[in-house]
């Protein structure tokens, strides 16, 4: 069979395109998935399902290159229908307007926030906030956590922070000023709504559309510069009129470079034939930085319903249009429960529970890379996360520590918690820089490697509808696309992307009859 089109990637962009491209019951769609595709939220593992915390059950095993210091940090991925929806935190977050600002000036006007807005009211079912900024018939769910499910410690922090004269917004999700707000969530009743759930599995009877898991794609089979299917990493292929791309930061990258779209160099140094010579392909990897200010905490009088749902934004360097930097405050946890290597546990820990300040800078200015190691679509590709390479990255991080300090000195957030364990009162406020750069860590959030542009733009691998220069009937739809990194969680960002690339899809590919 040839399919109309075939979507490599079941994560947050590939259910929605799924689902939209096979409303019309003549178009035929094949939605390829590397980890297990899980039917039914009954079937989905117990850790999958559970919004408390980040699974990494379900994971690439990806790696990043050694830094200056020699750290190798982790970059999780979710390997598993839904992908990282699946297995984050669940912190459902708009790009703002400023962000697609930067967006319409580099890839068009299609995606300014007010051509943008009708595709997040569509999208979303959120029954708070004003009806003009937002929709309640949209298969993606979102709650907002009241103060008990924060946990005390969170609440208070929230409350030091308006004594520190921080606004209180009432819809992050809205435009407006920053300051401390509570997050939106894609989770209810404790329970992680992932696009699996809310866009895959409503439409998996339809005859038209059918999902393969455990599925390795090798690379995109071209026919001179047209895309015509898919080779298997089992070297079964499969026809189609049309390939989407999304597959993720890394992985769509490293699945266009082994079908012979990149760099000319590095592909005729692996013994890959040139297709597309696009030099941007893997190039322009963008991560928002973080550190982890850890501090040993009172214990709690009740339990939280979330670790993390609020979260204060603020603006720190200069001539910054909106927020740069970002703090989580996570409600009390017991020590030891938080990722190891960046909170470890202590023998000599003053009260066996942990409150973290998770600082970003959300504004960065490094670059990395995704290479490939080989040809090989079983091998990792090689990320370097490139942290920090811009020395005022870690600056605004150490700006969103120096303020997380403060909120932990002051009432009611003080009374709750004990010593600074991470990185200790022995580091003064100008030495957290270097701290920062020493201790790499990020919020998962890589993007941008297969970036949207302009034509006359040498680094844009895509157009403004997501089609690869260059290739005809091949497409990318993922976080990998976004023009500049917006200031937030990528999930929200990356599925609206790919409601408004399947709607130009849809337009453009008529049904095979």
């Amino acid at each position: 069979m040839t399919y109309d089109v075939i979507v490599i990637g079941g994560g947050s962009a590939g259910c929605v395109l799924a689902n939209r491209l096979s409303a019309d019951p003549r178009r035929s769609v094949l939605l390829l998935e590397a980890g297990p595709d899980f039917a039914t939220t009954d079937d989905t593992p117990s850790d999958i399902k559970d919004a408390t915390y980040a699974p990494y059950t379900y994971d690439w095993g990806y790696r990043s290159v050694p830094d200056a210091f020699g750290n190798q940090v982790p970059v999780p991925r979710g390997r598993v229908i839904g992908g990282s929806s699946a297995v984050n935190v669940c912190v459902a977050m708009r790009a703002r307007p400023a962000d697609h600002d930067a967006w319409a000036a580099a890839a068009g006007d299609a995606w300014g926030y007010e051509r943008m807005l009708p595709l997040y009211r569509r999208m979303e079912h959120y029954p708070y906030g004003e009806e003009k900024y937002h929709g309640l018939g949209g298969p993606y769910r979102m709650t907002l956590p009241a103060p008990e499910d924060l946990g005390e410690h969170a609440v208070a922090a929230e409350q030091a922070g308006l004594r520190l004269g921080h606004a209180q917004v009432a819809d992050f999700n809205a435009p407006g000023v920053p300051g401390f707000a509570r997050t939106p969530l894609s989770a209810a009743d404790g329970i992680r709504l992932s696009t699996a759930i809310g866009y895959l599995n409503p439409v998996r009877e339809r005859p038209n559309l059918q999902v393969r898991g455990d599925t390795l794609v090798d690379r995109v089979l071209l026919r001179g510069a047209r895309a015509r299917g898919v080779r298997l990493a089992t070297g079964e292929e499969i026809p189609a009129r049309h390939v989407v791309l999304a597959a993720g930061a890394y992985n769509s990258p490293a699945i266009a470079l082994r079908s012979g779209i990149g760099d000319r160099g590095e592909l005729t140094a692996l013994g890959i034939d040139v297709v597309a010579d696009l030099p941007g392909v893997g190039r322009n990897l963008t991560e928002h930085p973080a550190y982890w200010n850890v501090h040993a905490a009172k214990p709690p009088r009740a339990d939280a319903r979330s670790v993390f749902g609020s979260v204060l934004s603020v603006a720190t360097g200069p001539g910054e249009p909106d927020f740069d930097v970002q703090i989580l405050p996570s409600a009390a946890v017991p020590a030891g429960s938080l990722p190891e290597q960046f909170v470890p546990w202590a023998e000599n820990h003053p009260t066996g529970w942990d409150m973290v300040f998770f600082v970003s800078c959300v504004q960065p200015r490094s670059r990395g890379s995704v290479r490939l190691a080989s040809r090989d679509p079983g091998e990792a590709p090689t990320i370097d996360l490139g942290l920090y390479t811009t020395a005022a990255d870690a600056e605004r991080v150490a700006d969103g520590v120096r303020l997380a300090r403060r909120l932990a000195r002051t009432r009611p957030l003080a009374d709750l918690l004990a010593d600074e364990r991470i990185p200790g009162a022995d580091i003064s406020d100008r030495e957290l820089a270097a701290a920062v750069r020493r201790a790499p860590a990020h919020y998962n959030h890589a993007s941008a490697t297969m970036r949207m542009g302009r034509p006359d733009d040498p680094g844009a691998v895509v157009d403004a509808d997501g089609a690869v220069r260059g290739v005809e009937g091949l497409s990318v739809a993922d976080a990998s696309v976004f023009p500049a990194m917006p200031r937030v969680a990528t999930n929200v960002p990356a599925v609206v992307v790919a409601e408004r690339i399947a709607t130009v899809l849809c337009e453009r590919l008529a049904p095979h009859t």
